[in-house]
């Protein structure tokens, strides 16, 4: 299994079209990419984070069955469709959608069921 944090910014002024946007992603992820584990999209919550992130700030979390399962999400059509209708939303980098990503290879940990729903 291979994990990943990535944090993308979404447009000033387009919060809640830009987390509309993302909640369908994890719809379609879910439903056509059962080689994706975990998928959860976070916002960022100021107070209290050190150091402070921007208040535009969405976090990934996900997991994938391997690496080749991620490049296949990344490549694929759920995301690559979406990102061709949504990508305004997001702060870009020379034309690009700006993110930072970190890989993570999981030595322990849980999630609980009562955190799946939420």
């Amino acid at each position: 299994m291979i994990s990943i944090v990535t944090k993308w910014w979404h447009v000033e002024g387009k919060r809640e079209e830009a987390i509309t946007a993302l909640k369908e992603l994890v719809l379609q992820t879910e439903k056509y990419e059962p080689d994706t584990y975990m998928y959860c999209l976070h916002t960022s919550i100021v107070e209290g984070s050190l150091p402070p992130p921007s208040e535009n700030e969405i976090i990934f979390l996900g997991a994938w069955k391997d690496r080749q399962a991620f490049d296949d999400h990344r490549v694929g059509p759920v995301f690559t469709n979406w990102l061709a209708q949504h990508l305004d939303l997001f702060v870009l980098n020379g034309g690009k959608l700006y993110v930072s990503a970190e890989f993570a290879d999981r030595f322990a940990g849980f999630v609980r069921q009562e955190a799946v729903g939420g």
